[in-house]
């Protein structure tokens, strides 16, 4: 059987009518064409073969022609081209911890609509859903690949049946429209389960919430997925051998540390080693892995727990964020001790690490002693193979591409296509910036000299620059330069 997409489909009335929308929800089955001599229908995988015989005896003497079609599919669908109008919410009770996304609910439409606006983000891979109550309409709009997009807007007197919905799923309080409110909800679609994140804030026009998305049975990336060079790939594979000391992943929120945090873990020989992670949320699992959520509502904080962890005689512990001078002098301690710490830190880039560690108070000695690595990282998006368009160069980015050092004499412009759904970009990779402590920088560090006199050693010493890096992927014709100058100051 033929696989057809309902994706954008409206049924033209001028060829009959369309099946009743009840019938379309409990048969799952939908007219795609009729004419005078054939009937085109979608039907769910797995339908019966009754369902057949049903359609085919009641549209004789036509030939019947069925297509396939997802569970899933015909949920958005549904969703899609559902009106509903305002009623008063009801509080329901929620019995099932896992919500389905791709069942169907004929008497409560606000259901479907939910439910099609979280597959729709799931299939086009988005990070989060922000669902944003405005003067006149409600703006639905995807995190993908780190940029907002708007994918619709819905009346704004419906918003509040929405809102309500959403808040009956994360376990939040319907009635309560004047506090920010945070919960999590777990939703399967076609046996995979996703975790939501939601988070709801009181806005001047009603509320914002933001469902942040974690597809916990998602493919886990290797390092050499990431998109690092092979200088840069080779030295942090290097860094990760080391037995004890400080490996310190650094970028802005959204950055993908995590995820680099999680290919690092997965690189390694874990049925060897005790390792054991402790992560807010944990958003991916690793088989072979302790993995261990904090929640700190019941004091579970990074410190607390990583003081409980080192009782477990582990190897290699990983620290979702530094954030506090505890947790950091504590890291610093176990990587003296004899433990390999991975972890994160917000800094702009890799050798400002030193600085951030010593405004929270760590002595410079300590610093020195246990500092393997330092990785600064920002994630940019990939141009479309399939549509990019080769551009000029222009002086600006000749006088970059010069001062940098950068070898390449062209690059690319995005465009769009249906492989990247007209956005011009497909995919996300890393520019990174690799700082190595060698025994010099040690000395340097411990010496407390000035953080542009290390970072001006390491550049001579074969670390190359965010920018450089960044340069050399536009020159590559992996990403643009719009995309870099988003991220990277020159």
């Amino acid at each position: 059987m033929k696989r057809v997409s309902l994706k954008n489909f409206q049924f033209n009335s001028e060829h009959g009518e369309q099946y009743n929308r009840d019938f379309i929800s409990y048969r799952g089955a939908v007219k795609l064409n009729e004419t005078q001599e054939e009937v085109h229908i979608a039907i769910v995988d797995g339908s019966d073969t009754q369902l057949r015989h049903d359609l085919e005896s009641f549209h004789m003497p036509k030939k019947t022609v069925f297509f396939g079609i997802t569970k899933a599919e015909l949920a958005t669908f549904i969703g899609e081209t559902t009106d509903i109008e305002p009623v008063a919410s009801k509080r329901a009770k929620e019995n099932d911890r896992s919500i389905a996304l791709d069942s169907i609910t004929s008497g409560a439409p606000v259901v479907n609509i939910i439910n099609a606006i979280c597959i729709e983000a799931i299939r086009l891979e988005a990070s989060d859903i922000h669902i944003e109550a405005q003067a006149e309409s409600v703006q639905i709009r995807y995190r993908i690949d780190g940029v907002m997009r708007t994918i619709k807007k819905i009346d704004k007197s419906v918003f509040y049946t929405v809102s309500n919905r959403i808040k009956i799923m994360a376990n939040l309080n319907p009635l309560e429209q004047r506090l920010p409110q945070d919960g999590r909800m777990s939703v399967t679609l076609e046996n995979i389960t996703v975790d939501l994140r939601v988070s709801i804030i009181p806005v001047a026009d009603g509320e914002s919430i933001v469902l942040r998305i974690f597809n916990t049975s998602a493919k886990l990336l290797s390092l050499d997925e990431l998109g690092f060079y092979p200088k840069e790939l080779n030295a942090i594979k290097a860094a990760v051998k080391n037995p004890f000391g400080l490996i310190l992943l650094t970028g802005p929120t959204g950055s993908g540390k995590t995820t680099t945090l999680h290919a690092l873990i997965a690189n390694l020989p874990i049925p060897d080693l005790k390792i054991i992670t402790i992560e807010d949320p944990v958003e991916q699992l690793i088989p072979g892995v302790n993995q261990v959520q904090i929640n700190d509502e019941i004091d579970l904080s990074f410190d607390s727990m990583l003081r409980r962890v080192l009782r477990q005689d582990p190897n290699v512990i990983m620290v979702g964020e530094i954030r506090d001078t505890a947790t950091a002098e504590l890291a610093l301690r176990s990587s003296l001790t004899g433990h390999l710490i991975l972890s994160t830190l917000h800094t702009n880039d890799s050798v400002s690490v030193i600085t951030r560690l010593e405004n929270m108070g760590l002595e410079p000695f300590l610093i020195a002693a246990v500092l393997r690595c330092s990785v600064a990282q920002r994630l940019v998006r990939k141009v479309c193979q399939s549509c990019r368009k080769n551009v000029t160069i222009n002086k600006k980015i000749k006088s970059l591409f010069t001062k940098y050092k950068v070898e390449g004499n062209s690059m690319y412009e995005s465009s769009g296509c249906l492989d990247c759904e007209d956005t011009g970009y497909k995919g996300r990779t890393i520019i990174s910036e690799v700082f190595m402590v060698d025994k010099a920088i040690e000395e340097m560090i411990a010496m407390q000299k000035p953080i542009n006199e290390i970072s001006k050693y390491a550049l001579l010493h074969g670390m190359g620059s965010l920018a450089k890096n960044a340069l050399q992927k536009v020159a590559d014709g992996i990403t643009t330069i719009q995309e870099v100058e988003r991220e990277v100051i020159f």
